[in-house]
């Protein structure tokens, strides 16, 4: 979420310095992808290890049958290693991650909403006509309506997607952070 979040802005903002972005020279391509996908990997991999390292599989005492043996896998950390493992996964996995989420998506919606602002008031000027009824300027202000209507449902669906990202992960980490506490 957070690459695909990067990436709409490189594409649609304008670099700095520059009034309007360059069309489709700022994409990441096949090797930015590539580089993306390895790093996302590689911190989710590092993320992991230590979950990994710190658990061991060993028999139950609450089973009360004496025929069967319940084999279960259990933390060997302390409870200072669990908190602090915990936190580090919380603001690394979740809060990191949205707060790039909504800078990112909120720099979006800024720009769109600008531009959606330009376009109104430059459509929205009278052009002079001698035959009454000017069917350019009609055509104009229907394509600014559609361009504004346009830009109010991208800024609802980057609010979205967003919102959904929150919601999805809040029950996990919730319960991480509850588990710890």
């Amino acid at each position: 979420m957070v690459v695909v979040s990067i990436e709409r802005v490189r594409c649609v903002l304008p670099t700095p310095g520059h009034d309007v972005p360059s069309p489709g020279t700022r994409s990441l391509g096949i090797q930015g992808t590539l580089i993306a996908l390895a790093v996302v990997w590689g911190m989710s991999a590092v993320v992991a290890v230590p979950t990994a390292v710190n658990f061991d599989v060993g028999v139950s005492d609450h089973t009360h049958s004496s025929n069967h043996t319940l084999i279960v896998c259990h933390s060997t950390w302390n409870t200072l290693q669990r908190t602090v493992y915990s936190l580090f996964v919380l603001v690394v996995s979740y809060l990191l991650p949205q707060a790039v989420l909504y800078v990112n998506y909120g720099r979006l919606a800024a720009y769109l909403w600008r531009q959606r602002r330009v376009t109104d008031v430059a459509t929205a000027q009278p052009q002079s006509s001698s035959a009454g009824v000017d069917t350019g300027s009609r055509t104009r202000r229907q394509a600014a309506t559609s361009t504004s209507r346009s830009t109010v449902r991208t800024i609802k669906m980057l609010a979205t997607v967003a919102v959904l990202f929150l919601a999805s992960w809040a029950p996990y980490f919730t319960i991480m952070t509850v588990e710890v506490g």
